[in-house]
């Protein structure tokens, strides 16, 4: 997908679908691992696991474009953004330049006073040190085996997936982002449903500078 004349939420809305469908093949290729015992189900799963917490990162590269284009070619050794695929070391950089980029997952609104309020989700969704921990994890089980090398822990992982798979559906279902820039100061709060239908974007402008609790 080329995003030269797309606008900052629609490539979020776009990365966010990209996400549910690589979700969605990872647990249709556990399921065949768990069925057949096949490896090669499995590392098609990781693939998928790993490719959508990439695409988590570079989703939230979208609000904040210019800032972190602005900080690559900045860098000691200046670097093209649009190269770039670690989600980790993306994660890492934005958090340099917006603290507060993360997705922050909401519970279903209510309303009081006529005003629809959001709380935030207390626990049972992915951290964004736990996508750190399970990015760098999944990447040793993306190469060929080395005859010589330890165990990989099949077993573990083979476990763990599911409870990734559940934490990251439960951070993006409803979650907001925070946006600091000249253009806009506020946040988008974003639904991506279960269901595999088009995520969706509300905007909330602020007047001025506030404070995420």
């Amino acid at each position: 997908m080329s995003s030269k004349n797309l606008e900052p939420e629609e490539i979020y809305v776009f990365k966010m679908k990209e996400v549910s469908e690589r979700l969605g093949a990872c647990e249709a290729f556990l399921s065949d691992y768990n069925r057949r015992k096949n490896i090669y189900f499995l590392e098609s799963a990781i693939l998928q696991l790993r490719k959508a917490l990439e695409s988590i990162s570079l989703a939230a590269i979208a609000p904040n474009k210019k800032a972190y284009e602005k900080l690559r070619s900045e860098a000691e050794k200046p670097a093209n953004y649009r190269k770039d695929y670690n989600g980790r070391k993306i994660l890492q950089l934005l958090r340099s330049i917006n603290k507060d980029f993360y997705p922050k997952p909401l519970l279903p609104p209510t309303k009081t006073d006529g005003k629809w309020h959001f709380e935030r989700k207390s626990e049972g969704f992915l951290t964004d040190k736990k996508f750190e921990s399970i990015y760098d994890r999944l990447g040793k089980y993306l190469h060929s085996d080395n005859p010589w090398g330890n165990d990989k822990g099949i077993t573990n992982i083979v476990s763990n997936i599911p409870v990734v798979l559940s934490e990251i559906k439960s951070l993006l279902e409803l979650h907001l982002t925070v946006i600091r820039t000249p253009e806009f100061l506020g946040v988008w709060v974003i639904n991506v449903p279960a269901t595999g239908d088009p995520p969706k974007i509300i905007r909330g402008k602020a007047e001025g500078d506030f404070v995420v609790e």
